[in-house]
């Protein structure tokens, strides 16, 4: 099979904007910009403290979440009126939905708040599809 060779292109260095680019000044860097790389890279390499995984949005939102579906399970389970003999009391269930749907709010919102926190199947199963 023959080819023709490959005709060298030149017309990348007669670009008007490598031309407008050779014409600007150079950027200097700052009188600090050593001193805040080296700090930048020094901090990059720490893991971020205990404290902060811990006090982070999304637990605390779920934390909360998981409380107040507890407060409310307790509540709705106490009755006020003896039971007769070995009867159990109804649940109200549409007082646990309204609370699951609160939780799975307020996770959406943290999750809006936070996205670079979030994989792209975390997301996707806190939407539901």
């Amino acid at each position: 099979m023959n080819r023709t060779p490959l005709q060298h292109d030149d017309s990348w260095e007669n670009d008007p904007v490598w031309k407008l680019l050779d014409q600007s000044p150079p950027a200097t860097a700052g009188p600090r910009f050593a001193d805040d790389a080296v700090r930048a890279a020094r901090l990059a390499g720490q893991g971020s403290p205990w404290w902060s995984r811990v006090l982070a949005p999304l637990p605390l939102a779920g934390l909360a979440a998981a409380a107040a579906a507890c407060v409310i399970a307790v509540l709705s389970l106490q009755n006020d009126t003896p039971a007769a003999g070995n009867q159990v009391a109804a649940v109200d269930s549409g007082a646990f939905a309204e609370i699951q749907e609160i939780a799975e709010t307020e996770a959406l919102l943290t999750a809006v708040d936070h996205l670079d926190q979030f994989s792209d199947v975390e997301l996707v199963s806190l939407i539901g599809f």
